[in-house]
C-alpha cells in the first residue's frame, strides 16, 4: 500500500501466514498465475504490468520439488478499500510493516521475512516433516544483481 506494507493472508490450511498466490495452472504464466490468485483470493485487480519479479524459489522435500515466484506491487490505499477474501480458502488478511516483521518469526511465510530486510532473489528451501509438523528451512539464498 501507499505506507509500504505488505498485505498478507492466512489460509485455513496453512498454519503461517503468507502471500497470495497458489498453483499455476495448464497453459498459464507465473505471472498470469498471480494476476488470477490475487483477484480470487482478495478481489484485487491487479495489472501484470504493475508486478515485479522479486524472488524465484525452489522448495523441495523428500516427496516433491516445486518452483515458486514471487512478485510485488505497489498499489493505492483505494485498491484495498473494499477486500473481499475467498471464503473457501482465505480466513483473514492484514497489512504489515518492515519494522513489524521479525526475521525469526516461522510463523510468517519466508518470502514476508526477506521482504522485510529488502532481500530479493533465488530462494532454495527445504520443507521437514518432523512427525507430521511441516517446516520450511532456506537453505540457500543469493541475490539478484545490485540486490544484497
Amino acid at each position: 500500500n501507499e505506507q509500504g506494507e505488505l498485505l498478507i493472508v492466512k489460509a485455513g490450511y496453512k498454519d503461517h501466514w503468507s502471500l497470495p498466490g497458489g498453483i499455476v495452472d495448464a497453459g498459464e504464466s507465473p505471472l498470469e498465475a498471480a494476476v488470477r490468485e490475487v483477484k480470487e483470493e482478495v478481489d484485487i485487480q491487479v495489472d501484470p504490468k504493475d508486478l515485479k519479479l522479486a524472488m524465484v524459489a525452489s522448495r523441495h522435500s523428500d516427496e516433491f520439488l516445486t518452483h515458486q515466484f514471487v512478485f510485488f506491487t505497489k498499489l493505492e490505499n483505494d485498491a484495498f478499500s473494499e477486500i473481499k477474501l475467498q471464503e473457501s480458502e482465505i480466513v483473514a488478511s492484514k497489512f504489515i510493516a518492515k519494522n513489524d516483521v521479525d526475521f525469526e518469526d516461522m510463523s510468517l511465510l519466508w518470502a514476508i521475512r526477506f521482504w522485510a530486510i529488502d532481500k530479493f532473489g533465488y530462494v532454495n528451501t527445504k520443507i521437514i516433516d518432523n512427525d507430521g509438523v511441516k517446516k520450511e528451512v532456506v537453505e540457500f539464498f543469493a541475490p539478484m544483481i545490485g540486490g544484497k
